[in-house]
């Protein structure tokens, strides 16, 4: 890894887990009258999606959608003080490491700027550069790349970057950005979606991606 490189992370479920999201999904779509085994497959199916594309997927106006987005933010607040993140084992050592590299790491995630924030604050993780959540002007999707790309200090940034996550959508927005590197997170043994998305790589634990970009370097 002696190159300097952009690598850009997701967060929930790729550094740290919590019950807390699918909680505050069940709670909005039980307010809202949907059903709760389909909601559970709805984000099966749509893993990192925004919580707005989310619930337009469940059959709301986009209006009401943007009132349930927010409504799940707030339910999320709440629930984080009960049902905090917890960090994989191996998250805190591989940003060390990649810090240590000489990577500028970047985070963009569908959580609100301030869980984003509390989240690094609460592992300790000071070492990102640039932190993107999501908020109503500026969502988890092109909106993110696009500040990466303004922020970014050459314009052929994505030609040296990497992208990390456990969603498809990770993997394709990568692609479609350029990022040469795109390794997909699969922690249940079925990395078919994530390599039909684009992932150039499939990992099962984030040390595992040390090798990989040392070889990439």
């Amino acid at each position: 890894m002696e190159q300097a490189r952009y690598v850009i992370f997701d967060l929930d479920d790729t550094l740290v887990h919590s019950p807390a999201v699918r909680t505050a999904f069940a709670t909005v779509a039980r307010e809202l009258g949907a059903d709760r085994d389909f909601m559970s497959d709805l984000l099966d199916a749509m893993p990192g999606r925004p919580a707005f594309e989310i619930f337009e997927a469940l059959g709301l106006r986009r209006s009401a959608a943007r009132a349930a987005a927010g409504r799940f933010l707030s339910v999320l607040h709440e629930l984080n003080d009960e049902l905090p993140t917890v960090a994989y084992p191996d998250a805190a050592d591989t940003l060390r490491a990649l810090e240590a590299s000489g990577s500028t790491l970047m985070l963009s995630t569908g959580s609100s700027p301030a869980r984003a924030q509390r989240v690094l604050e609460q592992e300790g993780w000071d070492a990102f550069a640039l932190v993107l959540g999501s908020e109503r002007d500026c969502v988890k999707g092109a909106a993110h790349y696009e500040t990466i790309t303004a922020e970014a200090p050459t314009p052929d940034w994505a030609s040296h970057a990497v992208t990390i996550g456990d969603s498809p959508r990770d993997m394709r927005l990568g692609a479609e950005f350029g990022v040469r590197v795109r390794i997909g997170i699969d922690r249940d043994g079925d990395a078919t979606a994530l390599v039909e998305a684009g992932a150039t790589h499939v990992v099962s634990s984030l040390s595992d991606v040390l090798p990989i970009l040392g070889a990439a370097a």
